[in-house]
């Protein structure tokens, strides 16, 4: 399989260590995040479905990808996938927040963006949700897994203002989804372990 440049940038990314927009989070750091234990069977059990969505989500944005380079592939098509990617994300944020209740209002203030996905700009949506122009300050750890949400939101306003996919179109939906997947294994070790 051959890699477009944005996917073997962050292919490397991954491999160099867990990385996020403004910088990598070591282990350390990630060890010593604030998270609420989990001591009965029922949360135990809530992080298990959780950990399966996170798989499931990982699945679905690497098939995202793939999809992109199939010449017949619709805008149409690309949204869906990317909405499917918004649902799981939904669910994989409602354990986010039960583990790291320091994001709560942060990530509730993120899942708003949905309601507004017919009519942001993408402007609006880079300024507003990628940089946190509209969210609450938020510890670092919140970051990862807003991406979760915020990066296949943007796939659906990119394939609703560019219906034909063009070239740059795809190159942007590619690093959207490579990105994001630099921020599931974060997110596994935040929420899951």
């Amino acid at each position: 399989m051959k890699l477009s440049k944005p996917s073997l940038f962050v292919c490397i990314l991954i491999m160099s260590g867990l990385t996020y927009g403004s910088g990598t989070m070591n282990e350390d750091e990630i060890n010593n995040v604030n998270r609420v234990d989990v001591s009965d069977e029922d949360a135990r059990q809530r992080l298990s479905i959780t950990a399966g969505l996170l798989a499931d989500y990982e699945i679905a944005a690497k098939k995202l990808i793939l999809n992109l380079d199939n010449g017949s592939t619709k805008a149409m098509d690309i949204s869906k996938q990317a909405k499917a990617l918004l649902d799981l994300s939904e669910n994989v944020i409602n354990s986010a927040q039960y583990r790291l209740p320091q994001c709560d209002e942060y990530l509730a203030k993120t899942l708003m963006l949905k309601g507004s996905l017919e009519t942001i700009s993408h402007a609006s949506l880079e300024k507003d949700y990628h940089h946190d122009g509209a969210l609450p300050k938020a510890p670092g750890e919140c970051y990862h897994t807003k991406d979760l949400f915020v990066h296949p939101a943007t796939v659906i306003v990119l394939t609703r203002d560019d219906p034909t996919l063009n070239k740059k179109t795809k190159a942007s939906i590619n690093v959207e989804i490579s990105e994001v997947l630099a921020h599931t294994e974060i997110v596994r070790q935040l929420v899951i372990y």
